[in-house]
């Protein structure tokens, strides 16, 4: 049965480059503190914003010091998204490693769409499909493709009752992602959180604001452009939207193409 809501945490710091151990470390601390449901933390966390030498970074999810994280996490009875590099047979992927409440480690969820000088080393995922955590349908978003409404829309359509993001977003982009987050939560009537990072690394200085915005796009809560933390809030998941402003029963997609 799913849940009425989940309380969910996004947490906005800033990773160690290339330092898989202290990243986990940090990680683990932050689910042994948290009361939520679900934390999710930024895109690459475990191992910072790297393009370079992934093979010295990359971890297919039968990692053992994976498992280790798993562990806490059934420990806490808290769900987990984190940002890694996934090893695969054919290459790297950008993904989410995702861990249930139980600990189960999930399938890595590999970003589709990827930004700049991200596809001349990462592949791409191929598949948009929710996740279950915590007994509830989840929409998992990687960074540039928050900003991809077909995104947010075929998990919303594929049955995702909240959708969870995660970022290494940077300037000048900051305005980007708080809109798109807005955008993203209207169009679907879905909840968004939305997890970025904060620092600089490999040239780039990410830009924060980490944000939780409810269904009808109110903001709930947004850290600073700069600061270390994190947000906490409690998502309705399985509220009724007032038919005038259901989108999802509303769509003609015979008029749609492209």
């Amino acid at each position: 049965m799913l849940r009425s809501s989940l309380r969910v945490e996004v947490v906005q710091a800033t990773p160690a480059p290339r330092d898989i151990a202290a990243n986990l470390e940090t990680t683990a601390a932050m689910v042994e503190a948290s009361a939520a449901d679900v934390i999710v933390f930024p895109e690459l966390f475990l191992t910072g914003y790297q393009t370079a030498a992934l093979e010295e970074l990359a971890m297919p999810t039968t990692d053992a010091r994976l498992g280790s994280l798993a562990a806490r996490c059934a420990e806490r009875e808290t769900a987990l998204l984190v940002g890694f590099i996934e090893r695969a047979a054919e290459g790297y992927y950008d993904a989410y490693l995702a861990i249930d409440a139980d600990g189960t480690i999930l399938p890595a969820v590999r970003k589709t769409h990827l930004f700049g000088a991200e596809g001349d080393v990462f592949l791409a995922g191929d598949s948009l499909d929710p996740i279950t955590l915590c007994g509830t349908p989840i929409g998992v978003i990687n960074c540039f493709e928050l900003e991809f409404p077909e995104v947010a829309r075929t998990l919303a359509l594929k049955g995702a009752a909240l959708l969870l993001a995660g970022s290494a977003n940077m300037h000048p982009y900051s305005e980007d992602h708080r809109i798109a987050s807005t955008a993203r939560a209207l169009e679907n009537r879905l909840p968004v959180a939305y997890a970025n990072r904060v620092g600089s690394e490999s040239g780039h200085t990410f830009c924060g604001f980490s944000r939780i915005v409810d269904r009808d796009g109110s903001l709930l809560g947004e850290l600073g452009e700069d600061e270390q933390g994190s947000l906490v809030a409690d998502l309705a998941v399985n509220a009724t939207v007032p038919t005038e402003v259901a989108m999802l029963a509303q769509r003609r997609p015979e008029l749609y193409s492209g």
